[in-house]
């Protein structure tokens, strides 16, 4: 699924707007990001064949949006997906602070580039998600996150949503 650049970013603008405001930490640089997450020690490493993981591109835009809006050392990034759209599924991408929306024992918690991902354990299995990339495309048709899934047996035609 590609996101657009517009929609990416108010997806991401969001939630990390209401992040800001449960008070952020003194150091918010990207490197240091992750470093404060209490899950980092739950988390696996994402390879092409376990996980979610983002390519080189995808995790310098979303350390350079956390940066741009100061988010606090507990954000982490959300995956998803929900019921809709043509196909039967559509992705969900979110910044989230860990100290305001927590991580449930069962989530599936990967790091990948230094980015710390979050996916609840029925998105991962229902959507079929274990060795999809997240991507970052900027093209003619405009920019924005890409999911690659392995898994997906159809994909809509405008790219908004999929079957697994």
């Amino acid at each position: 699924m590609s996101l657009g650049a517009s929609d990416g970013e108010r997806e991401l603008m969001n939630t990390t707007s209401n992040a800001n405001t449960a008070g952020g930490s003194g150091d918010t640089s990207p490197s240091t990001a992750c470093a404060q997450l209490s899950i980092r020690s739950r988390a696996q490493a994402a390879t092409e064949k376990l996980g979610i993981r983002l390519s080189e591109l995808a995790a310098q835009r979303v350390q350079e949006y956390m940066a741009k809006t100061d988010s606090p050392g507990t954000t982490y990034l959300f995956v998803g997906v929900k019921g809709g759209g043509c196909s039967g599924l559509t992705y969900v991408l979110d910044l989230r602070d860990e100290r305001s929306a927590p991580v449930a024992d069962t989530d599936e918690v990967f790091e990948s580039r230094g980015i710390i991902t979050v996916c609840d354990l029925k998105s991962y299995i229902v959507g079929n998600m274990t060795g999809t990339e997240i991507d970052f495309q900027d093209g003619l048709m405009g920019a924005g996150f890409t999911f690659n899934n392995p898994n997906a047996k159809h994909s809509c035609g405008c790219g908004a949503s999929y079957s697994a």
